[in-house]
């Protein structure tokens, strides 16, 4: 209502400067020839095109045509073109608003599955929990979801403290090379897992006739991002550790501190990109696919130097 009444306002504005203009056009056509001065003039000419032509069609005079019918057609004539030129506008956004709508999606209530804080809770208590014991996961049978997430854990946890075995000063090259089968091992154990996430994920969004095909795809699954919070997790306690040491060196609690804010700051922010990820699943504003690592390397039938070596030993 507001912007009718505003068009109407502008209209008859510009409606009555084109009928004052109209009574004083000789003064108009004597200004003088500025640029300034021509700009102005021609706007002014422009708004009194259409009333004195109008006049001089009802008088059928080009030359002595009554001023005041010129003056109520600018009048009528402004007003109208405002109106017009408002109500085109509305219709362009009402075209561009129509363009990006899209049917809100409902959500049942209930578990919403995703919550980054109490991923990252869970991440962080477990480390402090296998670092206690070496015991395994404590098994979640109540929550498949959390002990999905648990269990991808684990493997992050297990392949950081492996390969800390190959890094260990006097490792000869046999045990290195053990190591390194562990390390593959549980690498293609944590990609599985990784992978399990999203599964989970995607099953439980195509029952609720989610995520939207239409929406904007995400780069990145929310599995691979849990597994990126749970390798920070272990950079973070590890960090701790290592600021808190005792024995260390001038100057390598004050780096590890600074190290720590930097972490937790990149975890902070990780955690928002994954809520924020969810939640638009959720609205049908984004969609993520779920992407097969497809790994090689533990593959006989992909990996040359494995199927080739079987080929050359059974050719011996």
């Amino acid at each position: 209502m507001f912007a009718h009444w505003r068009r109407l306002v502008a209209g008859l504005l510009v409606g009555l400067f084109a009928a004052a203009l109209t009574f004083n056009i000789d003064a108009v056509e004597r200004l003088s020839s500025s640029q300034l001065i021509g700009a102005l003039q021609f706007f002014g000419r422009v708004l009194l095109v259409p009333g004195v032509l109008l006049s001089m069609a009802i008088s059928r005079d080009m030359h002595h045509f009554p001023l005041w019918l010129a003056a109520l057609g600018n009048l009528a004539f402004w007003i109208a073109a405002a109106r017009f030129v408002g109500m085109l506008l509305n219709r362009l956004r009402e075209m561009k608003r129509y363009a990006a709508w899209q049917p809100p999606v409902y959500v049942p209530e209930g578990p919403r599955m995703i919550e980054a804080a109490a991923i990252t809770g869970l991440q962080d208590e477990c480390i402090k929990r296998w670092h206690a014991s070496s015991g395994s996961t404590a098994g979640r049978e109540e929550n498949e979801w959390l002990d999905a997430v648990e269990r991808q854990h684990r493997a992050n946890f297990d392949l950081w403290h492996i390969e800390d075995e190959a890094r260990a000063p006097g490792a000869t090259d046999t045990e290195v090379a053990r190591v390194k089968r562990r390390v593959d091992e549980t690498n293609q154990r944590r990609n599985d897992l990784t992978e399990e996430l999203d599964q989970i994920l995607v099953a439980w969004l195509e029952e609720r006739g989610l995520p939207r095909a239409s929406a904007p795809l995400n780069s990145e699954s929310p599995g691979l991002i849990i597994d990126r919070l749970s390798i920070l997790a272990l950079k973070i306690f590890h960090t701790c550790e290592e600021a808190a040491r005792e024995d260390a060196p001038a100057g390598h609690a004050e780096r590890n501190r600074e190290r720590l804010a930097i972490l937790e700051e990149q975890r902070a922010d990780l955690a928002g990109c994954l809520d924020a990820l969810w939640y638009e699943t959720l609205a049908g504003t984004r969609r993520f696919k779920m992407y097969r690592q497809l790994k090689m390397y533990n593959d006989p039938s992909l990996n040359p130097a494995i199927y080739g070596k079987v080929s050359n030993i059974r050719g011996a």
